[in-house]
């Protein structure tokens, strides 16, 4: 080489990267304000065009060079307001909108637009893969309705509904299909636009088949289940979340996890799925041409959409997916930025609602996260000697992190301490688990040992972001509480980019590593030699298990507790009573047969020494009853009815049986007042578990003269209002614990049960739903209390 030659090479590759073209990015941004300001308000919407067009006019007069953004501004913005009236007033004018919100029955001609979701009926369906013809599984299929039909009257339509089913005859729709369905419609809120649905009373009747290439992802998605399902534990469920975004078999404790560490986007499919996918056949074809790659890396998102299903989430994940995969293969931002901004205006004017869609923004920060900033941290990795793989490892799952707090914040008012941590630790085995999944999909209709290979292959990867998922959230504040508002968002805005300037100067990067390094080398042997949770002397926990309740009574012996209830999800009462380290339960006391108190008895009774389990007279309903009984009998249990003034005792806790004294006949809830009431007594205070008792369960108790005072009470019914003030009165409690879940359907706990524990003088209310798991304890003869803090926006029932 010349040194002529040597120079020009030098200087090329000395010259700074051409800055990014920015130019689209304020006309994405008006399309999205324009969007949102019209399906929260017309007003502020028609106050938002008058602010910006007149902000517009004066840039225009001011700097004439600045004219054609701000024409694109306007122009996007007024568009995106128009295209959002006339959808807004297509929905107020639809007639399928107006009976669903009468709660009529209608009759439906519609296209099925994705795959049926396996629903949680009540109980757990375990094993419940499609083909299985249970008459008790629920299912949710998404559809858009060509014809409806209502009171008589017929009119063509093109309404999207979600449409839920019973039986196994669900499990067989296929994208593509045409049904003739019938049922009762209703609504259900979902942000400014609500979600039409039709609880469907009949299987549906197919008036035309589906597209070949629909049929043969069907296929392969049964075989992927037939595959998973000689797999163990979370893998089995995990594997049809990773590759075709079928979530229904996952545990809501993995669920819950993967949410407080931050991992919760690889349960299902995203776009990093697509990215991933979409570059390893990219990367394959490249060495046969740029030509024959870049078909191959269309077909397979072609394909993938088709696989997991064309419903908007998914076409929205497959556009970010694609914009990302540019950036990653060319490492021109210059190019990805505006095509992000381009997507983001196209999207829009398509579907406006989605403006307001929570994951919608989580996508389009996340894909900004990665085009704008990653790139920028594996160079600057890189220059300081870190290989470019390892760089990219570390910085594109810090980017993703970083830029979608804010919005992770507003859902769920918690920031995931650990989720840095969590993604850098998972993140070298999920391509490769994605790329074995994937093929274990392909090869299942042609090749099921060969599926079945690729299934036992990727086990262990799955196996591992499991495993973290469930290490991580054990550690001790792994969440923290943050205001779920505009101000708290904002501030942590603010705060993050302050951070963020200032890693950039050497001194203070050396301050925040040493800093960091500290507190690893001090969190880490604490987490394994003293963990921060369960608090010490604690008496009662009550644990997170959504809309629920199950209640654990420490004996004062190591590793040896009571359980009183155990919650509707086996996979969530199974993780608390393993972080309390609990492996002996002398007694399991069930108050009564509702699914929310004993749906998980398998995940307490599996792998754990059980003494009994108590019942009281109530077997309503009975098909709770024949399962309780069947698990009972599976793992040798003995089950035994108590009756008042039955006591027991184990270290130092004491229980006496209170109520009920008979079966209650004619009240709005027979088994909930039948429930067993039960005082504990340990270290001197006493404990009132009430179950669900309603008012005549209470009254009946108040009359018989029962010594109710306690220092801690369990509220009854997760606080409903069925709450008698005298009862709070009679027990005069310190503390109280509802169990109750984020978001229940049932307005729980009640204003009024609230207000009635703060007349009594309860000085402190712990609740799951904002508290997580709580415990109630004494130190020094004084009652204390804790919190572990939410792991999840628990389900409820």
């Amino acid at each position: 080489m010349s040194r002529a030659a040597g120079h020009r090479r030098a200087w090329v590759e000395e010259q700074p990267a051409p800055p990014v073209d920015l130019r689209l990015v304020p006309a994405g941004a008006a399309a999205w304000l324009g969007a949102a300001t019209m399906l929260v308000s017309a007003w502020a919407s028609l106050w938002a065009a008058a602010v910006v067009g007149g902000a517009a006019a004066i840039v225009c007069r001011r700097r004439p060079t600045l004219r054609p953004g701000a024409i694109a501004f306007v122009a996007c913005l007024l568009a995106a307001m128009t295209v959002t009236a006339l959808r807004v007033h297509e929905r107020d004018t639809d007639p399928l909108g107006e009976a669903a919100a009468h709660g009529s029955w209608a009759a439906l001609g519609v296209w099925v637009s994705g795959y049926p979701i396996l629903m949680d009926g009540g109980f757990k369906v375990l094993d419940a893969a499609p083909g299985n013809n249970a008459k008790n599984v629920r299912w949710r299929v998404d559809v858009v309705a060509r014809d409806a039909t209502v009171a008589g009257r017929r009119w063509a339509s093109d309404s999207r509904l979600t449409v839920y089913g019973q039986g196994g005859g669900w499990s067989s729709v296929v994208p593509g299909q045409g049904l003739s369905l019938s049922g009762r419609l209703s609504q259900q809120p979902r942000g400014p636009i609500p979600v039409l649905v039709l609880h469907a009373r009949s299987p549906p009747d197919v008036t035309s088949g589906a597209p070949w290439w629909y049929r043969a992802a069907s296929t392969m998605r049964r075989e992927l289940a037939i595959s998973a399902a000689d797999l163990e534990g979370d893998v089995r469920g995990l594997l049809a979340g990773l590759v075709v975004g079928d979530t229904s078999g996952i545990s809501d404790g993995l669920d819950a996890d993967a949410k407080a560490t931050g991992i919760a986007h690889l349960l299902a499919v995203s776009g990093s799925h697509f990215a991933i996918l979409c570059g390893f056949v990219v990367i394959v074809l490249r060495r046969a041409g740029p030509r024959l790659a870049a078909i191959g890396g269309a077909v397979t998102m072609v394909g993938l959409v088709v696989l997991v299903g064309p419903q908007p989430s998914v076409l929205r994940a497959a556009v970010m997916g694609g914009i990302g995969l540019l950036a990653i293969l060319s490492g021109r931002t210059r190019t990805a930025v505006p095509a992000l901004a381009t997507a983001v205006i196209v999207l829009l004017l398509i579907e406006p609602a989605l403006a307001v869609s929570a994951g919608f923004g989580l996508s389009v920060l996340a894909t900004a996260g990665l085009i704008l900033l990653a790139p920028v941290w594996s160079e600057a990795l890189q220059r300081r000697g870190t290989p470019r793989g390892w760089a990219d490892l570390i910085a594109i799952p810090i980017a993703a992190q970083i830029v979608t707090m804010p919005v992770i914040v507003l859902i769920s008012g918690t920031i995931s301490v650990v989720g840095v941590l969590a993604n850098l630790v998972v993140a070298p085995v999920v391509a490769p688990a994605l790329v074995l999944g994937v093929l274990c999909a392909l090869a299942g209709p042609w090749w099921p040992a060969f599926a079945g290979a690729f299934a036992d292959a990727a086990a262990p990867l799955l196996g591992w972001i499991a495993t973290v998922a469930h290490w991580f959230a054990l550690w001790p504040n792994a969440t923290v509480p943050w205001p779920a508002t505009p101000a708290g968002a904002l501030g942590l805005i603010v705060m993050t980019v302050a951070l963020l300037t200032l890693l950039r100067g050497r001194r203070f990067r050396a301050a925040f590593a040493a800093a960091a390094a500290g507190m690893v080398l001090v969190l880490v042997p604490v987490q394994f030699v003293t963990p921060g949770w369960p608090a010490a002397g604690w008496l009662l926990t009550a644990c997170e298990v959504g809309q629920g309740d199950a209640m654990v009574l420490s004996t004062g012996q190591q590793g040896t507790a009571v359980v009183v209830d155990a919650g509707p999800d086996p996979g969530l009462v199974d993780s608390c009573l393993h972080r309390l380290d609990v492996e002996v339960i002398p007694l399991i006391v069930l108050t009564h047969l509702h699914a929310d108190h004993v749906d998980g008895l398998e995940g307490v009774l599996q792998g754990r020494q059980v003494g009994a389990i108590a019942l009281g007279p109530g077997r309503e309903p009975p098909g709770s009853w024949e399962r309780v009984h069947a698990q009972a009998e599976r793992h040798g249990v003995p089950i035994i009815e108590v009756t008042p003034g039955a006591r027991w005792s184990d270290g130092a806790l004491t229980m006496t049986v209170l109520g009920p004294e008979k079966e209650f006949r004619g009240t709005d809830s027979d088994p909930n007042n039948d429930s067993v009431v039960v005082m504990a007594e340990h270290a001197g205070e006493r404990i009132l578990m009430t179950g669900d008792i309603e008012r005549e369960a209470q009254q009946a108790l108040l009359a018989a003269g029962v010594d109710l005072r306690a220092d801690v009470l369990k509220v009854p019914h997760h606080g409903s209002s069925k709450l008698l003030d005298s009862f709070v009165q009679a027990v005069s409690a310190d503390v109280a614990v509802i169990g109750v879940g984020v978001g229940n359907d049932y307005g729980q706990p009640s204003g009024r049960a609230l207000d009635a524990l703060t007349r009594a003088g309860v000085g402190s209310v712990l609740r799951t739903d904002t508290d997580g798991d709580v415990s109630v304890g004494t130190r020094d003869g004084t009652v204390t209390s804790a919190r572990r803090g939410p792991t999840t926006a628990a389900r409820g029932r």
